[in-house]
């Protein structure tokens, strides 16, 4: 018998199961016994622990979303306890909360109570809240020393792309080197490497551990084969003696006068083909079976049952061996098939032991391999000991929410530790969920583990008994249904008691039922349904009044859901009340308000294209689509093609007639004749790709978006917000992915991979809801699960899918896997797939909070999978009493306890369209006006920023040497320039000294060829290396024997309504005050100011800041004098960019030096490097010294935004 749940008096020792229907407050619970936990809390008469910390309570779920709301919860509910206990005069609590206040009289005793929750509150961050694969790895990893755990292991999302490389080695390394013979029966069995994988998968996914195989493939064949095949050839040898004879007698009395046999069945040319598939049966030599379903006719036995009256015929030898030799034939099938199986469990083992040793070779490790692992290390008595001991100690208590949804193989690691059958009062073990939503067993879920703990824990089970999620009369609703099918059914409401039980009478379920319905109470919902300004049904049912087939009913049904919500939606008096606030509220119904739950994408279809008609906006959400699966991944693709190498114009072409741009015919016949049209679009592609190879994939995907209008197009249609959020993610996808590939191309196999099996290596690629508006939601049943919706659309109810037999099942004893084949039959098939559609079907009932709306027909025919067997069939009352559906609807609608509850209308076979204006399905909304409380004017500033727009000093662009010095014959530009800083750069990380080994030319090289620079790498080779031995200084210090300095160091500062003018004369005023220059835009510095400095170094103790100039002054050395450097800097105001460096450097020193700074000291200047003048008269070294009036002024001026004297 099962115990209503008190959570203030319920004992905290042992092991405990709390059986939480949908809807009654799980989360709720776990975080009350949580705070009970901080608290140590017990009834006088219990065991007790002694307070705990979040660290050593181990709370599992199995989402990461799951966990993190449990944290959220507990924290919150930890905070809100501390607060009431510090001050309850001041506090509104709940009444769980004003009890336990109770128990600490002592003011004292509250306050250390208080402490304790609000500490265990600021430490929900290091808290054990975890999902139970992150668990298992976390354990391995602590306890590496007695688990055994490599360090360098790491997690595989996703195995498939591992799976698919062991499958292809299986199929090289064994199936190719057959001899023929061999190969022609394995081909027999796996016809191809995507068959086998189809045909294994199964047995990889549900056997933790297949037995080695200790054969080859070749060995095993050649043993298992050789009896059957020397059986089959007698048999092939015995009928090629008769086969003549038998066509010989039947063809001459069907070819007489008149044919003693039935002429229906007994023809010339259609018995010609059943002898020539014996021919062809005996020509091979591995075909087992005769490719004919008729060679029974010519079997002794049918010829004299198919004579005509008063006839007689006297069947040959022949027909008698025939009929031997198929009979014999049919054991032979019997024995092939045997050993096709165990072909599929060698194959599975061989694969498995293989991808096992990929994953060993990439140290990487999938969550079910730590689990197994674990599980593992536990049942081994050598080593298990110690690492329970160490889990019981440092997790005396372990919450398991969601149990209904836990592996056998998980549940094995709990009960390893905490031995569920104890009941050990110095441990807790709480085991909570609901077996009525055990929907999970394709994810491996095993209900059966579920119910064994059941039974474990008799005597220990509570029950959650209100209902927070519905309103009353949607509780009372299905109170009613599912409390008639617990009384009338003698399975009871969910199908699991045993035939020989007998059917429960009262309110409560029958005693021996392991999966019960236990009424609930509706609790807290004050608001109400009302439909066209009056109080709505809770249930209102549709039926169609004719039989209809699978097609029909889908259809009729879409179209009446989607016109119940159209007219909902239209209606402005259809929505929620209520009326126990004042003034009485009312807010209408909305299109989020609004879910439709299906079984599949077919089912999703279907509505949404209902949906559609009326101009509803709907968004489909389930668990398992990939974005890769999408259109638009296969239009991006070419896109990406086509940018990559805009010149190849069959790719081009391919882009430009993608939908995406949607381009008439006529638009893109322009590009044949108009060479002007094609050229643009050329050019708007070489763009792309410059683009893409400098800014990134999802920058170029953005300028593709916006420049050829892409969203704009897209947006216009019905499903254009879905395909450009399909678009965007992908390009997201993408980004992330080039970190770790190098170049287009390699991006481009990467989603051509991607697209191939479907997916990738992250959960990344499932589909993004495409908005938050008010979109209707269909969503799989197995997706809503855990979540609640107002109105709740379950038009498609009534189908189901007919039981597949398992073809094998597993059994796992220790590590070791046991495979029984075709051991369950089509009635125990039948009632597990009952068993499952009943627990979907409570699901998906459950998830409304206000009102269900069901479309129910009766089949056309016996095939036809809708209604009879389903399980709202079973729920209604179908089996029990076969009656007609409209008369199972006329019983319930007589139920005086939910008469008022229900609505039955009949499904109309044609249906008006209601199309439904923006402004109807969805409410306009006033648009909230935010005042601007921050500094509009704040930003970040550079140097380059401050010279923008300098106006331009006319000077004659200088020409470099054809001959001479490579510095002399460098190309001039951003992109020599560039590449340049980036050699020295690299260089200041290698040591600059690494330049002149001998290797380094190679290096150059490959640089170069990857810059564009091929015919330059010798000559940037010279150049670096004599870069690195030029004088720095007069004391002869250069780059190769510089000890001490930082590259690229980068700089920011504030600046606070700095005007640039006062900046520039500033400047002007200490460097070169005699010398023109251009003078700065006048621009307002305020924000920050940043920048980056070539090298900073150290020499005698001072510091100098270098940077480097790759400008062309002239091609000679002669150009490079003191006035030709000192008229280039001030041109380009080099001088200001050296203040702004020894500005930055001054305040770092002051900043690291502190009293021992002095400026006059430690401060060396600015040396601007030209290199091309390293052979001038000044070494293309301008040295601008620390003026130390200067830098304390724009020290100043930065910080107060004016000139201070």
């Amino acid at each position: 018998m099962s115990i209503i749940l008190d959570p203030l008096q319920m004992p905290l020792w042992g092991s405990r199961l709390i059986e939480a229907s949908a809807g009654t407050g799980k989360t709720w619970t776990i975080a009350a016994l949580y705070l009970r936990l901080i608290l140590g809390h017990h009834q006088p008469d219990q065991p007790s622990f002694a307070p705990l910390l979040p660290e050593n309570i181990l709370v599992m779920t199995f989402t990461r979303a799951a966990t993190q709301e449990l944290k959220e919860r507990i924290r919150e509910r930890l905070q809100e306890a501390a607060r009431y206990f510090r001050h309850p005069e001041q506090i509104q609590a709940d009444k769980f909360l004003e009890d336990l206040l109770q128990d600490y009289p002592d003011p004292a005793q509250r306050q250390l109570a208080a402490w304790r929750l609000s500490l265990a509150a600021d430490a929900m961050d290091q808290s054990a809240i975890f999902t139970i694969d992150a668990w298992c790895q976390r354990s391995l990893r602590e306890h590496a020393l007695l688990t055994g755990s490599d360090s360098r292991e790491t997690l595989l999302q996703n195995e498939e792309d591992l799976l698919e490389d062991a499958m292809r080695d299986f199929w090289r390394q064994e199936i190719y080197p057959l001899p023929e013979n061999l190969l022609e029966a394995m081909l027999a069995v796996f016809q191809d490497p995507g068959k086998m994988q189809e045909s294994i998968t199964p047995l990889l996914k549900k056997a933790a551990s297949l037995p080695v195989p200790t054969l080859t493939l070749n060995d095993y064949l050649s043993r298992t084969l050789e009896e059957p095949r020397q059986q089959l050839q007698a048999l092939k040898q015995r009928w090629a003696a008769h086969q003549e004879d038998l066509r010989v007698w039947l063809l001459q009395i069907l070819d007489g006068p008149k044919s003693p046999l039935n002429g229906r069945k007994y023809k010339t040319a259609s018995i010609e083909p059943i002898f020539q598939a014996l021919q062809d049966w005996l020509d091979s030599a591995v075909t087992i079976n005769i490719k004919s379903d008729k060679c029974q006719l010519l079997c002794a036995s049918h010829l004299q049952a198919n004579v005509n009256k008063n006839e007689q015929v006297t069947p040959p030898e022949s027909a008698h061996v025939l009929e031997t030799i198929l009979a014999e034939l049919d054991l032979l099938q019997d024995a092939f098939d045997n050993i096709h199986k165990q072909l599929q469990v060698h194959a599975a083992a061989w694969v498995q032991q293989r991808l096992h040793t990929l994953k060993a070779i990439r140290h990487q490790l999938s969550h079910q391999d730590y689990l197994r692992r674990l599980a593992g290390i536990l049942r081994d008595p050598l080593h298990a000991a110690p690492l329970i001991r160490r889990l019981q100690s440092r997790y005396p208590v372990a919450m398991i929410d969601e149990f209904q949804d836990t592996s056998a193989l998980q549940y094995q690691v709990f009960d390893a530790i905490y031995s569920t059958a104890d009941n050990h009062p110095e441990r807790l073990l709480l085991l909570i969920g609901d077996p009525k939503q055990s929907i999970y067993r394709f994810r491996g879920a095993d209900i059966d583990s579920y119910l064994r703990v059941r039974r474990l824990t008799t005597g220990r089970h509570y029950i959650l008994d209100k209902n927070f999620r519905s309103s009353a009369a949607l509780v009372a609703t299905l109170n009613a249904l599912y409390h008639g099918a617990e009384s009338r059914e003698p399975q009871g409401a969910f199908a699991y008691v045993e035939a020989h039980d007998k059917a429960p009478s009262g309110s409560a379920p029958h005693p021996e039922n392991p999966l019960p319905y236990w009424p609930v109470q509706a609790q807290g919902k004050h608001w109400q349904w009302q439909l066209h300004g009056r109080p709505g049904s809770a249930l209102s049912i549709w039926a169609a009044e004719q039989e209809l087939n699978k097609d029909e009913y889908l259809h009729y049904a879409a179209e009446q859901a989607a016109e119940s919500m159209a007219q909902i939606l239209a209606d402005p008096d259809s929505g929620f009340s209520n009326d126990r606030c004042a003034p009485p509220a009312f807010r209408r119904a909305r299109g989020k308000d609004m879910a439709v739950l299906v079984r599949d994408r077919h089912e999703a279809a279907c509505i949404r294209a209902a949906l559609q008609r009326r101009r509803l906006r709907s968004v489909y959400l389930s668990e398992k689509d990939s974005v890769y699966s999408s259109p638009e991944a296969h239009n991006l693709l070419l896109w990406l093609e086509a940018v990559a190498d805009p010149e190849n114009t069959q790719r081009l072409r391919v882009a430009l007639a993608l939908p995406l741009l949607g381009l008439s015919h006529q638009e893109l016949d322009a590009f044949n004749r108009e060479e002007n049209v094609w050229e643009e679009q050329l050019a708007n592609f070489q763009d792309l790709s410059r683009r893409w190879r400098r800014q990134g994939v999802l920058a170029m995907l953005h300028h593709s978006i916006h420049h050829f209008g892409i969203a704009r197009r897209l947006l216009q249609q019905t499903d254009g917000e879905r395909r450009l959020t399909n678009l965007l993610q992908l390009g997201e996808l993408l980004q992330t992915a080039s970190a770790t590939r190098e170049g287009p191309e390699a991006l481009i196999h990467f989603l051509r991979e991607a697209i191939s099996v479907g997916h990738d290596q992250s959960d990344a690629h499932i589909l993004r809801l495409e908005s938050d508006a008010e979109l209707i939601r269909v969503v799989t049943i197995h997706a809503a699960k855990g979540l609640q919706y107002p109105l709740v659309f379950l038009p498609f109810i009534a189908t189901y899918k007919k039981a597949k037999s398992e073809a094998f099942q597993i059994r796992q004893e220790g590590a070791a896997a046991e495979i029984i084949w075709e051991t369950e039959g089509s009635d125990a098939a039948e009632r597990a797939r009952l068993q499952e559609d009943l627990r979907l079907l409570y699901v998906a009932l459950t998830r409304a909070e206000y009102a269900l709306f069901l479309g129910l027909a009766k089949p056309s025919s016996g095939k036809s999978p809708i209604f009879n067997q389903s399980a709202i069939a079973y729920l209604l009352g179908k089996q029990r009493h076969d009656a007609d559906l409209w008369a199972l609807l006329q019983q319930l609608q007589d139920n005086p306890d939910i008469r008022e509850n229900i609505q039955i209308m009949p499904l109309p076979a044609e249906v008006p369209v209601t199309e439904i204006t923006e402004t109807a399905s969805a409410p306009t909304t006033t648009i909230p006006e935010y005042p601007a409380r921050f500094d509009k004017n704040w930003g970040v500033a550079s140097f380059s920023a401050l010279i923008r727009d300098l106006p331009a000093s006319p000077f004659t662009p200088a020409q470099r040497a054809s001959q001479g010095p490579a510095w002399h014959r460098y190309p001039p530009g951003m992109q020599a320039g560039t590449f340049l800083h980036e050699q020295l750069q690299k260089l200041a990380g290698q040591g600059f000294a690494t330049i002149l080994e001998p290797d380094a030319g190679a290096r150059i090289q490959r640089d170069c060829a990857l810059a564009d620079l091929s015919d330059w790498s010798e000559a940037t080779l010279e150049w670096l290396r004599a870069i690195v031995q030029t004088p720095l200084l007069d004391t002869g210090i250069t780059l190769m024997h510089l000890q001490h300095y930082q590259s690229e160091m980068a700089f920011w500062f504030p600046s606070a309504e700095l005007r640039s003018k006062e900046l520039d004369q500033l400047c002007r005023s200490h460097l070169f005050p005699q010398e023109q220059r251009p003078r700065l835009p006048d621009r307002v510095l305020h924000g920050m100011m940043r920048g980056f400095m070539d090298l900073v170094f150290v020499q005698q103790d001072r510091y100098y800041v270098l940077d480097y100039k790759s400008n062309l002054l002239g091609a000679q050395d002669a150009d490079y004098d003191a006035l030709h450097l000192r008229a280039q800097t001030l041109r380009h105001r080099y001088e200001l960019q050296a203040c702004l460096y020894q500005l930055a450097l001054h305040r770092l020193l002051r900043q690291r030096l502190g009293q021992h700074y002095q400026p006059e000291r430690h401060l060396g200047g600015t040396l601007l490097f030209f290199l091309r003048g390293i052979q001038g008269p000044q070494r293309g070294m301008l040295h601008l010294p620390a003026d130390i009036a200067l830098i304390d002024a724009m020290d100043r001026l930065f910080a107060v935004g004016e000139l201070v004297s």
